[in-house]
């Protein structure tokens, strides 16, 4: 009986360890799907998401940078001149002053009131002018009697060797020609008048 009982069990048994190790495979079979799925979201936050920032920053720098570098602005600035007007008067000013260099050189004061406006030559001409142009000089002891002598000993020691790079217009008809340095201010050379077509260096007169 004991005997009969037992194997009766084991029948009992066999089958059911059978049938539970269907529904653990069964139920095993039922976690890969779940895996499946969460690289389909990680991925797609990984790649779409930092697209928008990406393209929202080249947005915002592409101008930037155009308005920082453009040097028609600079030498413009609120004064209404094209650019085609403004690449032809900054080509033909330097062209006057890379002539202004050999004039210099040469120490020429007659060629160098060619370039100069008639009311620079009438102003600083006049004795009292002259006088106030020696009591700011730096080194004491020069004497300004004659127009030639302010060009021997304040115009040509001030410009000669200077590097000038851009223009910047205060008027449409009147211009200073600048040495761009960085980190400081700009320094002026030149100034110039455009008279009937023509620019001419203007010798601007002394402040009170």
């Amino acid at each position: 009986m004991k005997i009969f009982n037992t194997v009766l069990k084991s029948a009992y048994t066999i089958p059911m360890l059978a049938l539970a190790g269907i529904f653990v495979s069964c139920g095993s079979t039922k976690v890969p799907p779940v895996v499946e799925e969460e690289p389909v979201v990680s991925v797609e936050e990984a790649v779409v998401a930092p697209e928008p920032e990406i393209q929202a920053e080249e947005a915002v720098a592409e101008p930037v940078v155009a308005e920082t570098d453009d040097e028609y602005s600079r030498s413009v600035g609120d004064v209404g001149v094209s650019r085609d007007t403004f690449e032809d008067d900054k080509t033909k000013i330097l062209r006057i002053i890379e002539e202004l260099a050999g004039v210099m050189k040469d120490m020429d004061y007659k060629r160098w009131l060619t370039y100069v406006d008639n009311e620079s030559v009438q102003y600083w001409q006049q004795s009292s002018n002259l006088k106030k142009a020696q009591n700011r000089l730096p080194v004491k002891g020069l004497k300004l009697n004659t127009l030639q002598d302010y060009f021997k000993y304040v115009f040509v020691p001030a410009r000669n060797g200077r590097t000038v790079t851009e223009i910047r217009y205060i008027s449409d008809t009147y211009t200073k020609a600048i040495q761009v340095r960085e980190a400081q201010d700009d320094v002026v050379y030149y100034y110039f008048n455009k008279i009937n077509g023509f620019w001419m260096v203007h010798l601007p007169p002394i402040e009170n």
